[in-house]
């Protein structure tokens, strides 16, 4: 019977899993970052005139070169590499806009933080191309195209345009991204046996050769790397020198270039700014919503989520000065449960933006997330049965967000009972979802049982008289006399008393703080909108009274 059995050693080895990269090139991202989305400015007025870009600080020359331009451009006969005298005299109207490197690398390390949940590897390099190494990874989103569909999806949800190939390797796909032909769905996958021959109908610029050597093959009349195919080896060996290997192995379809792995930063900002100040919320919310968009995507493809945010408003500076305000306002959210999708970020930080009154005409909008963690989605429940208690468990942390938002982190909990024989004292607000310490994640992690702290001394609500749903920060003077058919004035409304009831008398109470010696009496008034229940004490060292609360 030993015999018979296969051993883990026995076995054939199974094949190493097949390559596959996919390479996202964005061919119009210099011209997005250059000129505003249509989530950053109100006045788009501009996003119809002929404009070009150039790589580099601000303060272009007329000798510098163009490293893009838009369609209106483009159509006016403006081509990218022409200096921005020539392109100035082909259009006169020309606008000319400049883009930092720094800036170009931030967007791409932007959309490679997107594209990290669809990979195990990510890298990117200037102008316009991401790489996401999907080895293994297809079947998660239902095959090769499902992937590819969800990925250029939640790019163009960020506001790109994108073309992305699937291909055996990252100089193969940005190959085939650039220069193929691609359905107008925006993504292709190729297949490894197809690639060498799909490689030869790409022209010879796709080699990306030094464009020295490129100029003399278009000069002998090779266009495509079909034509270099059919030049004999030896000679094609020779003219190309150093780069011969790495041409021979991309036109027989074979791409070993590694991967720099990409390492997002701990903070993520993303922000907008437009040029002409708009006044009210409608803008900003108009913005915000590309914001949150944005950030959920990246925060998404992290597997984090935001544990805290902060939202900076930026106000124009000049009217900011006249007026004496400041030229930037920030808004903090303290959120109860760490939070990921764009939706729910919206709604929060728009429930507190729309009671928001704004001194200044705004002109630029920031959302950072301050505290970063894990992100720790629910299970997907089986059936239908519990898929409405599920929602409901999400929709609360989310609610009390909103609530902390619009009244404050101090403002928004739950009642703990107190020991204390003063009414108003009986019961302390606490958060309604605290936070783990870090105390509590250091013994989780190291496995030992924390030890139960003694129970806190709580007092039997029921034998007090704090049924009182509405306690006054401060009492108010209660000036009627307390017998039936007094009248009362509470605010601007009359109202009698129709009856009252004695509740409990303090005597000398706390005499370590601050001795308090009352009687409490429960009103119930009528008045012409109803009857109001309330609760009055008098104070027995002064005869004065109070009123303290009332039971809606």
């Amino acid at each position: 019977m030993v015999d018979s059995l296969t051993l883990p050693f026995d076995r054939p080895a199974q094949p190493l899993a097949e390559r596959r990269v996919v390479a996202l090139v964005l061919p119009a991202l210099l011209c997005e970052l250059a000129m505003p989305l249509p989530d950053k400015a109100p006045d788009k007025s501009t996003r119809s005139l002929p404009f070009g870009v150039v790589l580099g600080e601000a303060g272009a020359e007329l000798t510098s070169t163009l490293s893009a331009v838009n369609e209106k451009a483009t159509r006016l006969g403006v081509r990218s590499g022409q200096t921005v005298a020539e392109a100035r005299a082909i259009a006169a109207r020309l606008v000319v806009r400049e883009v930092s490197p720094k800036v170009l690398e931030q967007a791409l390390a932007r959309i490679a933080e997107i594209a990290m949940g669809f990979g195990a590897v990510v890298s990117f390099s200037a102008p316009d191309t991401v790489w996401v190494d999907v080895t293994g990874a297809a079947h998660l989103f239902g095959g090769e195209l499902g992937l590819l569909a969800e990925l250029v999806g939640r790019i163009r949800e960020a506001g790109h345009r994108v073309r992305a190939v699937l291909a055996p390797g990252p100089r193969l796909a940005r190959a085939f991204a650039r220069y193929g032909e691609i359905g107008v769905e925006g993504y292709r996958s190729i297949a490894a046996e197809q690639c060498a021959q799909e490689f030869a109908q790409l022209p010879i610029r796709a080699l990306e050769l030094a464009p020295e050597l490129e100029s003399w093959w278009v000069r002998l009349g090779v266009l495509t790397i079909q034509g270099l195919v059919e030049l004999p080896k030896s000679a094609l060996a020779a003219r190309l020198a150093e780069q011969a290997s790495d041409v021979m192995s991309l036109m027989a379809g074979r791409d070993g270039a590694p991967l720099v792995p990409y390492l997002p930063p701990r903070i993520l900002v993303e922000s907008s700014s437009w040029e002409e100040g708009s006044s009210g919320i409608e803008p900003l919310l108009f913005v915000l919503r590309g914001l949150t968009a944005r950030m959920g995507a990246r925060l998404s493809g992290r597997g984090e989520a935001a544990a805290a945010l902060r939202l900076t408003i930026f106000a124009e500076g000049s009217i900011a000065r006249f007026r004496g305000v400041e030229g930037a306002k920030r808004l903090d959210f303290a959120l109860p449960k760490p939070l990921w999708r764009p939706e729910e970020v919206f709604r929060i930080i728009a429930s507190r933006l729309e009671r928001l009154e704004l001194e200044a005409p705004s002109v630029g909008l920031e959302l950072e997330v301050t505290e970063l963690t894990e992100a720790t989605p629910r299970q997907l429940e089986l059936g239908l049965w519990g898929a409405s208690l599920t929602h409901a468990l999400d929709e609360l942390p989310i609610v009390l967000a909103e609530l902390t938002a619009d009244l404050g982190e101090e403002n928004v909990g739950v009642l703990r009972p107190v020991d204390s024989h003063r009414p108003e004292r009986a019961s302390a607000l606490v958060p309604a979802l605290q936070k783990p310490s870090r105390a509590k994640k250091s013994r989780r992690r190291s496995g030992r049982t924390p030890r139960t702290p003694a129970t806190t001394p709580t007092v039997n609500t029921a034998q007090l008289v704090h049924r009182v749903t509405r306690w006054l920060k401060e009492p108010v003077a209660f000036e009627a006399p307390l017998r039936p058919q007094a009248t009362v004035a509470l605010g601007r409304r009359l109202y009698t008393i129709d009856s009252l009831r004695f509740e409990q008398r303090l005597e000398a109470v706390e005499w370590w703080s601050q001795p308090v010696s009352r009687d409490y009496v429960r009103l119930v008034l009528r008045g012409t909108e109803g009857v109001v229940e309330g609760l009055v004490y008098v104070d027995r060292d002064s005869g004065k009274r109070y009123w303290q609360g009332v039971a809606d």
